[in-house]
């Protein structure tokens, strides 16, 4: 797989707020703390793209990239 672009699009607490592009959408989905971030920077091929923390909980938008 070959990422060439990737960048952070947006946050959303709605679904009328979700971007309306025409893409197609991946959802990751899982419990508090399980790597969701890790995976998408990994997946991304960069460190920082998605905030990670050792906290669980810190993220409570869905994030579009």
């Amino acid at each position: 797989m070959f990422i060439y672009d990737s960048k952070f699009i947006k946050s959303a607490v709605s679904c009328k707020d979700f971007p309306n592009d025409g893409l197609k959408e991946i959802a990751i989905v899982g419990r508090s703390n399980v790597g969701k971030s890790s995976l998408i920077n990994s997946l991304l091929q960069r460190k920082r793209i998605a905030k990670v923390s050792s906290t669980p909980g810190k993220t409570r938008t869905l994030n579009f990239f």
